[in-house]
């Protein structure tokens, strides 16, 4: 009898664990279902831009060798960047397309918000704004086409040598990258890949670029970013930078950098980081950041050779603004 009831136990006990592993398998599936769900309808909402949202800069420079568009991400509400972005592509000669970014209001973002509690309504609007790029991209251009994109926020500035620079690269290293930097993002230069004598710039392999404020894309590339990041798990730049460190992404950075972000300041807030660049908490978070740069050998260049900004005619570009702006620009 002791010994029919330990088999009758044992049964019970058996079957109660098959009953919780048959329950703890269907609850996974179906929260992945459901994540999954959210993660294509998430995607679907962001569209491409139509041509009554972009602002075109005509230049004679349309073709930068393998590089056949210029994007410049801007919100609408900062027309002080507009106006030196403009002055930017309007001094290097450039064929420019100036798209409006997300703002923390967009529905898009709204929506969003509500499925990331750990995510900053800053980060999210940044990696929608670099999304819709890489949408538009790659709805137009042919999949039969390896063609390359230049993506700038608004807030840098370039070397005056940028476009030749661009256009000495190699082919073979526009056939190998998928994303290349032009600025190097505090990122230790890596393998040497290339070097110009002649315009005294080198291309490193990215080792951590941790940035997204200037970088020529493949279309290719954009398509696959748009499959891998279709909802955000980390801001942009980081999430770019665990792809390049699990090698899904190839990365090249150029040294010294071609593109450097203007430093924030009450004249030039920050959308992203409302930092308190007088605080005592800001310059020991900086002591440390800048001891850590100099731990990973990350060169220090704190301005451009030859500032584009410094030459540009802001007086042209504010012109050309109210010249040509309407829509969500006004």
């Amino acid at each position: 009898m002791a010994f029919s009831t330990r088999r009758l136990h044992r049964k019970t006990h058996k079957t109660i664990t098959l009953l919780l592993f048959a329950f703890l398998f269907f609850t996974i599936n179906y929260l992945s279902n459901r994540k999954s769900h959210f993660i294509s309808s998430s995607v679907q909402l962001i569209e491409p831009f139509d041509r009554s949202s972009i602002l075109h800069i005509t230049g004679n420079q349309t073709n930068l060798g393998t590089i056949s568009s210029v994007y410049i991400i801007n919100l609408p509400v900062r027309n002080d960047r507009r106006t030196e972005s403009i002055a930017i592509m309007q001094a290097l000669n450039l064929d420019a397309f100036i798209v409006p970014a997300y703002s923390v209001l967009s529905k898009e973002i709204l929506s969003r918000k509500q499925h990331n509690f750990f995510f900053k309504t800053t980060e999210l609007a940044c990696w929608a704004s670099h999304m819709r790029v890489w949408i538009t991209i790659a709805n137009t251009t042919s999949c039969q086409n390896n063609i390359w994109s230049l993506v700038f926020e608004d807030d840098i500035d370039l070397e005056m040598m940028t476009p030749q620079v661009i256009q000495s690269i190699p082919n073979s290293i526009w056939n190998q990258a998928d994303l290349i930097y032009l600025g190097h993002c505090a990122n230790p230069a890596g393998k040497l890949i290339h070097q110009s004598l002649k315009y005294s710039y080198r291309i490193h392999q990215a080792r951590h670029p941790s940035c997204t404020h200037a970088y020529a894309i493949r279309s290719d590339t954009a398509r696959k970013l748009v499959y891998l990041l279709p909802n955000p798990s980390r801001p942009i730049d980081d999430s770019l930078v665990k792809l390049v460190s699990s090698h899904q992404l190839i990365a090249y950075s150029l040294h010294p950098p071609l593109a450097i972000q203007k430093p924030v300041s009450k004249n030039n807030p920050s959308d992203v980081n409302q930092i308190d660049r007088e605080s005592w908490i800001y310059y020991i978070q900086f002591s440390i950041y800048t001891f850590v740069q100099w731990l990973n050998g990350v060169e220090p260049y704190g301005k451009l050779r030859n500032s584009t900004l410094k030459l540009a005619n802001l007086t042209k570009a504010e012109f050309w603004r109210e010249k040509y702006e309407n829509g969500i620009w006004k």
